[in-house]
């Protein structure tokens, strides 16, 4: 499973681990039917070397959100947020035997926020890290700083010499810009950086991070603030060395929980996201200038090692076509190339270069008139990766997206002009990667057993085109255009 859901449930936020060689992953499980026989509310937990081979999921008993974990002299101690009676409260347990999966809540260290430095309202997803330097352990907290205007959404701090008793410090970080709690925040350093990862559904829904210099105070706004797009959320790190990955969630559209979809329009693409779905690890990478890259793990990439046949099928003319290498050669023009079926699950990539087009890219489930797909595209001027879902083709898709982009991430301008996309699938989930920087999580719900297809607004090479499926994956069937090595 590339994109990891148990059956009858919503992976919601991940709280994953790295610990005696093996990931360990807590998360908050959605469950659809909490009448199901096997419902059991609360934390579970399961276990990976590699992050392709889940175990299987064990229940811990922890009620409430998100939290984290901490041994100290050879105890852990794990802390949870509650919310009764609207309230907000962080809470604490202790595991006696050492273990991951029996816990003891430590009631009478419960705490909230102080109402001096923090607002009352908020008070959840601690975080804990040990600091050397001061000799205390930090716990980083999604609150609203109790100030006078709106804009007041910040990750707060508390200070322990013990796990037990709590000091409030001035936020980490507060940068008077979102209008409710940093939720999810992350603290770690890598090759001589401090990242500090939260998510905001205020101001832009997504996953947000800073960084600094170990040993600067001043946190500063990388060239791309957000990590992945709209169909990303709630994610946090987890690795050894340089080795890190970050866990977040692709949310579904499957249930109404908020109220929004429309009434007269039926189609699944237009309903809107929920809370959790289907769990996505992205590779953390430093790049030079200290700012994060995220790129496709290479575990998952090794899942898919059966290449299928490329067949490309010209719908305009114009196209110069070598092996596996396409070129667009007229301006001023869309150029569209039909390629062979889109099995499930899958992995693709395609080196482009765009000469000058505007828009370049790759077109998934798309008709044979290459009418409705999902496009995702390299806009090279606008330094951007964008999704756009067969709903924007009719005059209703306008109308309910009255702006011009669904989801965009920005990419860095390519020094060489080129741009290596890569994209894995499986079911309706689906991320796409660009230079090994930039990833764009998405849902595809509509369309199914249909093809893959090549565009581009202008002059374009796709080279090095490649599709593949998992070894002793059945061929896609009802489709002649499609082949295998």
């Amino acid at each position: 499973m590339v994109f990891y859901q148990a059956p009858n449930a919503r992976t919601g936020d991940v709280i994953p681990k790295y610990i005696d060689g093996k990931y360990q992953l807590f998360y908050l499980k959605g469950w659809k039917d909490r009448n199901a026989p096997d419902f059991v509310p609360g934390w579970h937990r399961m276990e990976s070397e590699d992050l392709i081979h889940m175990s299987k999921e064990t229940p811990i008993h922890v009620q409430g959100g998100t939290g984290d974990l901490i041994r100290k002299d050879g105890v852990w101690h794990l802390f949870a947020c509650i919310f009764p009676e609207g309230k907000q409260f962080v809470t604490h347990y202790i595991s006696r035997d050492g273990s991951l999966d029996n816990w003891e809540y430590q009631e009478d260290d419960t705490f909230g926020p102080d109402g001096v430095i923090y607002h009352k309202s908020d008070w959840r997803d601690p975080r804990i890290v040990w600091d050397e330097s001061a000799g205390e352990y930090k716990m980083y907290l999604a609150a609203r700083a109790n100030d006078s205007h709106s804009q007041t959404g910040c990750v707060g701090l508390c200070a322990s010499k013990d796990l037990k008793h709590w000091e409030y410090r001035e936020p980490t970080y507060y940068p008077r810009r979102f209008h409710c709690a940093c939720e999810c925040p992350d603290f770690f350093t890598m090759d001589g950086w401090e990242y500090l990862v939260f998510s905001s559904y205020t101001t832009l829904f997504g996953v947000y991070y800073v960084k600094r210099s170990i040993g600067e105070s001043q946190w500063q706004i990388p060239k791309n603030h957000r990590l992945d797009a709209r169909a990303f959320y709630a994610a946090k790190t987890a690795g050894h060395g340089l080795e890190r990955y970050l866990f977040g969630w692709n949310p579904t559209k499957e249930e109404n929980i908020f109220g929004f979809w429309p009434d007269k329009l039926k189609a699944w693409d237009y309903r809107t996201w929920d809370w959790g779905g289907s769990m996505v690890i992205h590779q953390v990478r430093q790049l030079p200038d200290g700012d994060l890259g995220l790129c496709l793990p290479e575990g998952k990439r090794a899942l898919f090692s059966r290449k299928m046949k490329n067949c490309p099928r010209c719908v305009t003319p114009d196209w110069e076509i070598g092996e596996n290498a396409y070129h667009a050669v007229v301006p001023g023009l869309q150029h569209m190339l039909l390629m062979q079926s889109q099995p499930d699950p899958c992995y693709l990539r395609v080196t482009i270069h765009p000469e000058g087009a505007q828009q370049a890219g790759i077109i998934l489930q798309v008709t044979e008139e290459m009418k409705e797909g999902y496009y995702l595209y390299i806009e090279p001027e606008r330094n951007r990766l964008v999704f756009r879902s067969w709903l924007r083709m009719y005059e209703d898709g306008g109308k309910t997206f009255p702006y011009d982009t669904e989801m965009e991430v920005p990419v860095r301008p390519s020094e060489d002009g080129c741009y290596k996309l890569e994209i894995i699938t499986e079911g309706t989930a689906g991320t796409a990667y660009v230079n090994g920087e930039a990833a764009l999580s998405f849902r595809m719900y509509e369309l199914h057993s249909r093809n893959v297809g090549l565009f581009s607004l202008g002059c374009a090479e796709f080279g090095d085109f490649a599709l593949f499926i998992p070894p002793g994956m059945l061929e896609p069937s009802g489709n002649s255009h499609s082949g295998l090595n």
